[in-house]
């Protein structure tokens, strides 16, 4: 006979009106355990003579289907049945029984040494194994599942909790963990309960129940803190949402996909996409359209430059192209670290407008130019364009900002834009510049693939970058990336702004004009190469040049200048 099952650590509360076992309120005019407000309970139960009990509830399990699942295992004759519960069910604390928890372990233990699994093999293997360094292995992933950092484990680091270490003494029988769970007959009796053909259902089932068990933990916590932290709602919430989004990823099971079945998926795709041919999200700017081809949903793309040579005003181009074009379609939404929303927008209709930005700034507009204004602004007023000004954001919160968009926008949010990561906080205050970038990365690149749409984070660049030749900085690499390779690493597209001339000086009638070099350093679907553009840095204006190439004088810049240059000492084969 199965002892009674052990209880994970639930959210039980019972003071200041917190959540009692069940997830209701017990105190200070809440919630009772029915939905009804306490008081009424109580008079409802003095009415009737007697108070009325609160029955907890208990957390999200099923015993029959733990013991189909064992049973199937123990059986013997299917040697991949571990393999299709171990794909979803990844550690014992899926299982919801001490005993039946145990008994996994055991399963586990034997398919890691490769040997066929059964009920005699589970039997011999737990009478050697003693009962208190089982229970010890247990409690420490209780620990860290109460710390939500068991499900982060990977692979070899999950073995560690439950397998033996060589030398470890065998269990005198009285003290095994076969003794405490009732002995041989446990094991056996569960031979048989399960089918072969439910296996893989149930396995799902099981995780269903484990993950229902996690979120109860998780949101009764959050529901505690806001009785007692002095955090305000939108940190909270925040977290909730953060919590919330992890949570979902976790209920994503990975499944394996034979050739057969993922040629067959594709080659479907590739008959919708001929006979529903779609343009793409494309940036607007031929040259960049050509390499990339479209700006694709789950990728991230880096658009990093120098300060001052014109990311922000070439990322809100980009944007305004995309906006424009799908209208009510489609949706942007900007984040701004470093500048006011107000002062972005007026580096927009500048660049519509082509009205100088210092008019604009300082307000000394002429009658002609008022009116170019408002009718830039005017075409604003159709595009589905959010902005968002913050100076203080963590990339968590960033990620719930953007989910909740996407729902609210009813899937029509299209484009991230992110300005620029390095001001984005890591969750880890006392974390590196390399440590915090690199989590930025990671959770931006996850963000695009969860939510299938497109990532533009824009990036500064080192100081070396700046170390060319004579007073030109050489063309960037991607080591010039500040802050991580993991910049590099998680991009899809790595886009650098290279200014490659000095500028044109404004004459009469004539802005000033400087010549961009767009180098495309990578491309992960596509051809890297360049593509050459005119700054107006006095209208934040970005256009294709009128030729593909830049005039050979200022191609050929920094080559005369290194020529007409007298060899430095590391380069004099003479001294």
């Amino acid at each position: 006979m199965i002892a009674p099952a052990q209880p994970d650590s639930g959210a039980s509360f019972s003071a200041g009106g917190a959540l009692s076992a069940g997830g209701a309120s017990s105190a200070g005019g809440a919630l009772s355990a029915g939905g009804a407000p306490a008081h009424a309970a109580d008079s409802a139960g003095r009415r009737a003579g007697r108070t009325a009990p609160s029955k907890p509830r208990e957390l999200p399990h099923s015993p029959e289907l733990e013991k189909s699942i064992l049973g199937c295992l123990l059986v013997g004759d299917q040697p991949t049945a571990i393999h299709e519960v171990r794909q979803v069910a990844e550690h014992p604390l899926h299982f919801y029984g001490r005993d039946h928890r145990i008994i996994y372990v055991a399963c586990l233990e034997i398919d890691d040494t490769g040997h066929r699994i059964d009920a005699a093999a589970a039997c011999e293997l737990l009478s050697r194994y003693p009962f208190q360094t089982m229970m010890d292995r247990l409690k420490q992933a209780q620990i860290l599942f109460d710390s939500d950092q068991l499900d982060a484990l990977d692979k070899a680091r999950l073995r560690t909790l439950w397998r033996r270490e060589a030398g470890e003494e065998a269990a005198d029988p009285a003290d095994s963990a076969l003794m405490a769970i009732g002995g041989a007959n446990t094991v056996f009796d569960l031979v048989g309960q399960g089918s072969w053909a439910g296996l893989k259902r149930n396995a799902i089932l099981l995780r269903d129940a484990y993950l229902k068990r996690r979120m109860i933990r998780r949101m009764s916590a959050l529901v505690d803190r806001a009785y007692l932290t002095p955090d305000n709602f939108t940190k909270l919430i925040d977290e909730g949402s953060q919590a919330m989004l992890e949570l979902g990823r976790h209920g994503q099971t990975s499944t394996v996909h034979s050739i057969q079945d993922t040629t067959q998926a594709t080659l479907e795709k590739i008959l919708e996409s001929h006979q529903n041919p779609e343009i793409g999200i494309t940036t607007g700017i031929p040259d960049i359209d050509q390499k990339l081809i479209a700006l694709r949903p789950g990728g991230l793309y880096i658009l990093a430059a120098r300060p001052g040579v014109g990311k922000t005003s070439l990322a809100l181009k980009i944007a305004a192209n995309i906006a424009a074009r799908m209208e009510g379609d489609g949706g942007i939404l900007f984040f701004s670290l470093e500048v006011d929303r107000v002062d972005l927008l007026k580096k927009m209709l500048s660049a519509e407008s082509t009205v100088p930005f210092g008019d604009i700034d300082r307000g000394s507009v002429t009658s002609e130019q008022w009116e170019l204004v408002q009718a830039a602004a005017s075409r604003f007023g159709t595009w589905n364009f959010d902005l968002m000004d913050v100076s203080d954001l963590t990339v968590h919160g960033l990620r719930a900002v953007v989910r909740r968009r996407k729902l609210e926008t009813q899937d029509k949010l299209k484009l991230v834009v992110i300005d620029y990561l390095q001001l984005l906080n890591s969750q880890r205050p006392d974390a590196s510049e390399y440590e915090k970038v690199s989590e930025i990365t990671r959770v931006l690149k996850v963000l695009a693939r969860d939510l299938r749409i497109p990532v533009m984070a824009l990036s500064q660049m080192s100081r070396d970058s700046e170390k060319g030749v004579s007073n030109l900085p050489r063309e960037p690499r991607l080591s010039d990336l500040r802050g991580s390779g993991s910049i590099e690493q998680d991009a899809d597209s790595v886009l650098f702004i290279h200014r490659v001339d000095g500028g044109e000086e404004a004459t009469a009638g004539q802005l000033e004009r400087r010549r961009i070099k767009l180098i495309i350093a990578k491309n992960r679907f596509g051809p890297t190469g360049q593509a050459h553009l005119d700054f107006y840095p006095a209208n934040m204006r970005f256009v294709q040049s009128a030729g593909d190439e830049p005039p050979a004088d200022i191609e050929d810049n920094e080559r005369k200048a290194r020529a007409t240059q007298p060899p430095r000492d590391e380069e004099d084969m003479f001294k």
